[in-house]
């Protein structure tokens, strides 16, 4: 019998965390399914830790590849070899709850076959620590669970707090015939959820939320997502380049291309000029950042989208005209004493 579910575990340097994931998802409910771990070079055990599962549990399976720099690799190598009907992504730092995939399974029984199908996670800095209490990270509200929407509806559904919505590849599982039907493979770097999830939702003709918590992210102050380096600001630069082509090629409804408009301006402005996520940067990667952003057709494009975001966002033109030509202190000025000053205080009310 072919799995109903293909696991994608990417295991890059990860041994003190792998087995409590691989441990997640061998006890689970449902028991229809497959893994692909999927380890890049590591100098760690986590080679060694994915191949002994494989030995105790005939539904894991290992393969091994470079190192690539982010998730996406390993995601993209499973996509292509993967039996499952439905394929999901659990990270090798992170666990699930018991009764995700018969949750599930269960929910496709009503709704029949769905692109995406959308649930809430929950971040952790302590595995120790109770769930029940954490942060809860969700797209969607309590009253989107009664209802199949498509892909565009489902942007406006999580855009509806100012246009922001959380881009995590691991927060939904995805029907492999259609990811594979629009080669919806993931782009190289460390924000490749942030460039894929809007190309995925764009496809998408029917997608459902469950209102429950079935996954558990942890967050660690060394992993790629929550490094603050030039490395990650270079590669915000570059993800969103390949939004803005897509979104070039892709005609949207004006609300559609408002609400992306907001996230990615946001995603750049945040990683560059925010006083915390951006205090590691020099000006010397700012300026490389834009060059990247503003190559070739970049700069129209941005300016395009800019002319879309909110009116704060707006503003900052003038100012990212003159860092684009090495002048920084005036945006650096007006994020740090005014723009996130502003959105805090905003978000304290």
């Amino acid at each position: 019998m072919s799995p109903f579910f293909t696991i994608a575990l990417p295991g890059y340097q990860s041994a003190p965390y792998l087995q409590k994931a691989l441990d997640s998802i061998a006890n689970q409910t449902f028991r229809n399914f497959e893994v692909i771990c999927y380890v890049e070079e590591s100098t760690d055990r986590s080679l060694e830790i994915c191949r002994n599962m494989a030995k105790r549990d005939p539904r894991f399976k290992v393969a091994s590849g470079p190192k690539s720099g982010g998730g996406g690799a390993s995601r993209n190598y499973v996509l292509d070899h993967a039996s499952g009907e439905y394929l999901v992504a659990v990270d090798s730092d992170d666990w699930i709850l018991p009764h995700m995939l018969e949750t599930l399974e269960n929910k496709l029984k009503t709704t029949g076959p769905l692109d995406v199908l959308s649930f809430d996670v929950v971040s952790l800095e302590d595995e120790n620590a109770d769930i029940e209490h954490a942060k809860r990270i969700s797209n969607f509200s309590a009253s989107d669970t009664d209802v199949v929407f498509s892909g565009l509806d489902a942007i406006r559904r999580a855009g509806r707090n100012g246009g922001q919505f959380h881009a995590y590849t691991v927060i939904s599982i995805y029907r492999v015939a259609f990811l594979r039907q629009y080669k919806l493979y993931q782009r190289r770097g460390i924000l490749e959820d942030f460039e894929w999830v809007p190309r995925v939702w764009f496809r998408a003709e029917r997608m459902a939320y469950i209102d429950e918590v079935f996954y558990v992210y942890r967050r660690r102050p060394l992993s790629l997502t929550t490094e603050l380096s030039p490395r990650v600001i270079l590669d915000v630069a570059e993800q969103i380049r390949s939004l803005m082509a897509f979104e070039a090629d892709n005609p949207a409804p004006d609300d559609i291309r408002m609400i992306w408009s907001n996230q990615w301006v946001s995603v750049l402005f945040w990683f560059m000029f925010h006083p915390v996520s951006s205090r590691k940067l020099s000006d010397a990667d700012r300026k490389q950042a834009l060059l990247i952003l503003f190559e070739g057709e970049g700069r129209e494009r941005f300016w395009r989208i800019l002319a879309k975001a909110s009116r704060p966002k707006r503003i900052a033109r003038p100012l990212i005209q003159l860092a684009a030509k090495g002048i920084l202190f005036p945006a650096k000025l007006y994020f740090q004493r005014f723009y996130y000053p502003l959105v805090e205080h905003r978000n304290k009310r």
